[in-house]
């Protein structure tokens, strides 16, 4: 049944039910339901996993099968000089990341933003977009080509200066840093990308206006551009604050080795190296809800700063 509803103007308007909201929308509804279906299966089916936590889990057992034992294996990390280390690691990692890594696409967005020779704008997007879609492990082999104390070009270079080769991979001092050079080199051109679409959404017309009120370049970019991406920046920002307790597997696991583990020890490895590889199930598990349940913390923490800093209302 149909209900009316009067606007301010007076003008009565036909409010529709939901029965009729969902009839009218039942094709765009149809294509949702794949996702919704995928997102059941793959992210919240598997979260029955998490009884593993406060189990003595036995593969032979299953989930409701094994003994339960409360919040021990929580009370054992917390005890584990290993997961404080990782823990360490994976936090100043990420702090770099976000020094380092978040800004770095916002300024290349700009920069490509103001390239008006289109050949050129095409190619550097072109090179800066590729190491995205180089995996890791070539990647990490790269890097370990490059910096080789033998026949590496940079360590090449040092001897041509009458310096002594550096094993640069080999040394903890050097790991974090060229872990972040690396990773923003990969990624900066892929994370332009939403900067640069939000970018072309701002009205021509407030650049044309700030030029006649005299600004140049930086000022356009400084009055217009940056508060025209901010809510962008801020989303993105709130993002990757909420993975401060997550460092990419992947980069971690193919560019350490044994002489720097304990500087490339980090949660997302320590989970694996203490679930997959010695068996131990449900420290694993434990260790993954809290730190699942941190990213949660983090996320709704830096989205209330955000909007009481900024009075715009973001994500939550």
């Amino acid at each position: 049944m149909k209900c009316k509803e009067k606007t301010a103007g007076g003008i009565v308007l036909d409010k529709k039910t939901l029965g009729e909201r969902i009839r009218q929308q039942k094709t765009l509804i149809a294509f949702l339901i794949p996702g919704i279906v995928l997102v059941l299966l793959f992210n919240y089916v598997p979260m029955v996993g998490l009884v593993m936590a406060f189990q003595n889990y036995r593969a032979n057992l299953g989930w409701f099968g094994s003994e339960f034992v409360g919040l021990a294996h929580f009370r054992e990390f917390l005890s584990d000089r290993e997961f404080f280390l990782a823990l360490k690691n994976t936090l100043l990692i990420s702090s770099l990341l976000l020094i380092f890594a978040f800004p770095a696409p916002i300024l290349l967005a700009i920069c490509l933003d103001n390239i008006r020779n289109v050949k050129f704008k095409r190619i550097t997007q072109t090179i800066t977009y590729l190491p995205h879609f180089v995996s890791w492990v070539v990647m990490a082999g790269l890097v370990y080509r490059i910096l080789d104390t033998d026949t590496g070009v940079v360590n090449y270079l040092i001897r041509v200066l009458g310096g002594t080769p550096i094993p640069f991979m080999r040394t903890s001092k050097y790991f974090v840093p060229i872990l972040v050079v690396v990773d923003v080199l990969k990624e900066v051109g892929w994370n332009s990308i939403i900067f640069l679409a939000a970018i072309t959404g701002i009205d021509q017309s407030l650049y044309d206006a700030a030029t006649v009120d005299g600004a140049g370049k930086l000022g356009c970019i400084w009055h217009v551009t940056l508060p025209g991406i901010g809510p962008t920046i801020g989303t993105m920002l709130i993002l990757r604050v909420g993975s401060m307790v997550n460092v990419n597997f992947d980069m971690i696991f193919n560019m350490r080795n044994a002489m720097v583990y304990n500087n490339a020890l980090v949660l997302s490895t320590f989970v694996y190296e203490k679930g997959i590889m010695w068996g131990k199930f449900s420290y694993a598990t434990a260790v993954g809800l809290v730190q699942g349940l941190v990213s949660v913390l983090l996320v709704f923490i830096s989205t209330r700063v955000a909007n009481r800093v900024s009075g715009q209302s973001y994500i939550v």
